[in-house]
This record gives C-alpha cells, sequence and structure tokens, in this order.
C-alpha cells in the first residue's frame, strides 16, 4: 500500500506542477501585447541610438582626414565631431517629427 500513496503522491505533485504551469503560461499570455509595445519601443531607441552615433562617427573621420591632409592636427577632428553631434541631432529631430506625423495620421 505505500507503493500506491507514492505513485498517488507522485500523481497529485505532476498535477499540481502541471496546473502551475498553466498558470504561468496564462500569466504570460495576458502580458503579450505590451511585450510587443516594449519591443518597438527599444526599436525606436536603437534607431536614436545609431542614427546618432553613426553622425558623430562620420565627422569625425572626416575631421581626422582633413587633419592628415592639412596638417592641423586636433582642430579638424574637433570640428568634424562638433558637426557630427549637430547633424546626429537633426536627425533624431528628424526621426522623431516623422515618427509623430505617422502617429497623427493613424
Amino acid at each position: 500500500m505505500s507503493e500506491q500513496k507514492k505513485i498517488s503522491t507522485k500523481q497529485d505533485q505532476s498535477n499540481a506542477l502541471q496546473a502551475l504551469g498553466n498558470k504561468v503560461k496564462a500569466a504570460q499570455n495576458a502580458r503579450e501585447p505590451n511585450a510587443d509595445e516594449e519591443r518597438a519601443g527599444w526599436a525606436v531607441g536603437i534607431r536614436y541610438a545609431s542614427e546618432f552615433s553613426a553622425a558623430v562617427i562620420v565627422g569625425g573621420m572626416l575631421g581626422a582626414g582633413i587633419d592628415y591632409f592639412a596638417n592641423t592636427k586636433p582642430f579638424g577632428l574637433l570640428i568634424g565631431i562638433i558637426l557630427g553631434f549637430m547633424a546626429g541631432t537633426r536627425n533624431i529631430v528628424r526621426i522623431a517629427k516623422e515618427m509623430s506625423a505617422n502617429d497623427s495620421e493613424s
């Protein structure tokens, strides 16, 4: 008889774990639409970061190139980085305006 108790106890444990798994899946499914919105937010942030950093890097590289050919060591790089920063900021504002216009149309 003790073997039957062990089996029924194992079955009870299995049923309890299965019920808990079903509750976890239900909770995850209830949260799923918010996960899509969160992913969209990350995508926007990554786009902003890549646009800005690309502009600063390109500006710095152009400034370093000018320094190399014109022999004006720190000044071309500094001016290139500043211009890249300005271009990156302008790109972010442009993207934000486009996204705002798309949201208002929807």
